[in-house]
């Protein structure tokens, strides 16, 4: 009795789930009909029935903003140069692969991670530090990676700001407009953070 209201359910929702699919949906084959690389998210058979919210396009190329440290004065020349150094002495870590720095013309340092589902970008101005992610679902892997990585780079901002009593700001590669509380702002917001740390 209930093995004939399921099929009697299925049955009367074919219908509704035919006019759900794209008109090229399918194709004809040598073979019988079968889907075009669609899965059932893509064609969003069941509306997030099973929990999973539909996301609009979403354009790869749009990134999302880690987090941004206002700055009084950036050294863009020095700050590159110090922070590019810093950046590929992390490619290493965790193993040797894991990471790949890139350091384009326009002060930008890129991050790429092996895995490719995700990377990120250090753009330097004048006022500020920031931090963007680029890829539409980045691998927890990479998620963490990344907050461990972004850990050690507000470290050693903090010592490009901060470090040495003798210092004339004018003479930093970085003067932050609020030192005291800015780096532990900015570290709130990311994930992970190594146990040693």
């Amino acid at each position: 009795m209930i093995t004939q209201r399921i099929y009697v359910l299925f049955y009367m929702l074919i219908p509704f789930w035919w006019k759900c699919l794209p008109s090229d949906a399918f194709t004809m084959s040598a073979g019988p009909i079968r889907m075009q690389n669609e899965s059932a998210s893509q064609l969003r058979l069941f509306g997030g029935l099973f929990g999973k919210k539909e996301q609009g396009n979403k354009d790869p190329s749009i990134p999302t903003r880690i987090f941004d440290i206002p700055c009084s004065s950036v050294k863009l020349g020095g700050c590159r140069f110090a922070l590019g150094l810093f950046l590929i002495g992390q490619q290493g870590t965790p193993v040797k692969g894991t990471w790949k720095a890139n350091q384009a013309n326009d002060g930008v340092l890129d991050m790429f991670h092996k895995d490719n589902t995700a990377m990120f970008s250090v753009i330097l101005t004048e006022n500020s530090i920031s931090v963007d992610r680029y890829g539409l679902e980045p691998s927890l892997q990479y998620r963490l990676q990344e907050s461990l990585v972004l850990h050690r780079l507000l470290d050693e901002v903090k010592i490009l700001a901060l470090e040495g009593d003798e210092v004339k700001d004018e003479n930093r590669l970085i003067v932050l407009k609020d030192p005291d509380m800015v780096i532990d702002k900015v570290r709130e917001k990311l994930p992970a953070r190594a146990a040693d740390e």
